[in-house]
């Protein structure tokens, strides 16, 4: 969504319950794709992190993945 407007669709396995909406986090695009950073913490330590890139507005389960552990 994005002011109040469908910015993005994307077709899925969704239930009875119909879609899932979302707001719209304008996300840096680097090449044609949109990059997302994750990350994990286990209690107070750093524990991992991911990069998704995405063609798309919409981050899917089809974004490719690239996890990273964190060893200290």
């Amino acid at each position: 969504m994005r002011d109040g407007a469908v910015a993005a669709r994307v077709e899925g396995p969704y239930g009875s319950e119909g879609y899932v909406r979302q707001g719209l986090a304008a996300l840096p695009r680097f090449d044609g794709r949109h990059a997302l950073v994750g990350s994990w913490m286990v209690g107070d330590e750093p524990a991992g992190l991911c990069l998704r890139e995405s063609d798309g507005l919409v981050t899917t389960d089809r974004a490719r993945f690239v996890p990273h552990i964190i060893d200290p």
